[in-house]
């Protein structure tokens, strides 16, 4: 696919502190307001999500690697810490770490479950706590609210979490996860 065709757009820079020369053929901005990435269909409609994405899949500018994981490296300074928090805990870090000894508890009655992260717990009470109003997750299909598809269960249960209105007692159960 020619991505040079799809005009009019507005060429973005990123968000980073590489240089606007640098980043200038990573993605546009079409006249929609949706950002596309002029190596492959991936579209978004928040510009740092486009950002990562060229990060990751096609520049691979990863500033942070764990040293204990040869396979593990990161463009956010945050998912390195939130990993070290979870994989290293004892390591003695060169700067201290936000993320050591985080737990979130699960706020549904009888429910003892624990995630190192938010998302995570919110991901847990998606999926175990919310059968009866959040639809059954499907690979491939797409959300019968938003039409957006997923391309993990994980994704989804999270957009659900964060993005429908919960029924009754349920909001406060999900607002009470900080």
């Amino acid at each position: 696919m020619n991505y040079n065709n799809r005009l009019p757009s507005t060429v973005y820079s990123s968000i980073s502190n590489m240089s606007t020369a640098a980043t200038e053929s990573y993605y546009t901005k079409l006249e929609s307001g949706v950002f596309q990435c002029k190596y492959c269909d991936k579209q978004s409609a928040k510009q740092n999500t486009m950002y990562y994405h060229v990060q990751t899949k096609h520049v691979q500018d990863y500033k942070f690697t764990c040293a204990h994981c040869t396979d593990k490296k990161f463009v956010q300074k945050s998912a390195y810490l939130q990993h070290m928090a979870q994989a290293h805990p004892t390591d003695a870090a060169e700067e201290a770490n936000p993320y050591v000894g985080v737990s979130f508890a699960c706020t549904h009655p009888g429910c003892a479950a624990t995630a190192k992260t938010k998302a995570n717990m919110l991901v847990h009470f998606a999926r175990s706590h919310c059968k009866e109003w959040i639809p059954a997750f499907a690979k491939g299909t797409a959300c019968k609210c938003c039409e957006k598809v997923f391309a993990s269960s994980t994704a989804y249960f999270y957009h659900a979490a964060t993005s429908f209105e919960a029924p009754g007692d349920f909001a406060g159960m999900l607002a009470k996860i900080k």
